[in-house]
């Protein structure tokens, strides 16, 4: 395996990773929606409202946000990327932040999620954004033949002798055709409990009683490793500052990329090191 992991926060990292050596980072922070400093919060719980209630107000939580990113900025190559996730009550941090530090800002994605019963007083919150920023404006990766999305034919049409016309059957008999990606996802539509790599996790005799069994903020594993795939290639290097669950060093040892992951709750720092055993075997 190539996974690199420290139970350290992302100020640590200059330890270990050299200026301009990073070919994508994929950041999953806290979002700051829980409400304000609690003083009381327990970091090492993995609960992600105490990780939410570290700032006083929303200036402090965009100062820290421009720590990181400019950190950030500082590890990536010319021609990395980088990907942030955050919902839509700070969304206009991360953009401003993202221009701020000096990154181009090349999409915001919005990823459809299944999360919770809803509000009686409001519209139910079923999305998050995903922002997908380079350090040049132009010359960066973007693999698309690896991100093409396969959709129905509404109109399939035939050449004159009769063979479909860009178009094939699958094996559901459905005529689709491949259509480059946009920034709306909606298959990764999942509940918590439903994704694979939770239910696999969560309840396997393997996880140790003590290992945190969850953590609430988890994102797919397909949601990440389709970010990876885009923006980086074989053997380079992926970099988590909040790595959670695992994910991002999951996912990039499964499609053969490098990484290391920061966490300074040692109970996420075990829960990867449970992943990893449990589904990484045959690495």
């Amino acid at each position: 395996m190539d996974i690199k992991y420290y139970n350290k926060p992302f100020e640590d990292s200059p330890q270990y990773i050299q200026p301009e050596s990073v070919d994508l980072f994929w950041l999953d922070p806290p979002y700051y929606i829980s409400g304000n400093k609690n003083s009381n919060a327990n970091l090492e719980s993995g609960d992600r409202y105490d990780w939410d209630r570290q700032w006083s107000s929303k200036e402090e939580f965009k100062q820290w946000t421009k720590q990181y990113l400019e950190l950030a900025y500082s590890q990536l190559k010319s021609t990395g990327s980088i990907y942030i996730c955050i919902q839509w009550q700070n969304s206009n941090i991360i953009q401003d932040v993202l221009e701020e530090v000096g990154f181009n800002i090349q999409n915001r994605i919005t990823w459809k999620r299944d999360k919770g019963r809803g509000a009686k007083t409001n519209w139910k919150s079923i999305h998050e954004d995903i922002f997908f920023a380079t350090k040049h404006p132009k010359n960066y990766t973007f693999n698309l033949d690896d991100v093409m999305v396969e959709k129905n034919v509404i109109a399939p049409y035939r050449n004159p002798d009769g063979t479909p016309k860009d178009w094939w059957e699958n094996e559901n008999g459905d005529k689709v055709r491949l259509t480059y990606p946009g920034n709306l996802w909606d298959e990764f539509c999942v509940p918590y409990w439903s994704m694979h790599e939770v239910r696999s996790y969560a309840k396997t005799k393997k996880t140790p009683s003590n290992v945190l069994q969850k953590h609430n903020t988890q994102k797919p594993k397909e949601l990440v490793k389709k970010c990876i795939k885009a923006s980086s290639n074989p053997n380079e290097l992926i970099v988590d500052y909040f790595g959670g669950s695992g994910t991002t060093a999951i996912a990039s040892e499964e499609l053969n990329r490098k990484s290391i992951v920061f966490d300074p709750n040692i109970n996420c720092i075990k829960m990867l090191e449970t992943r990893m055993k449990n589904e990484l075997t045959n690495k």
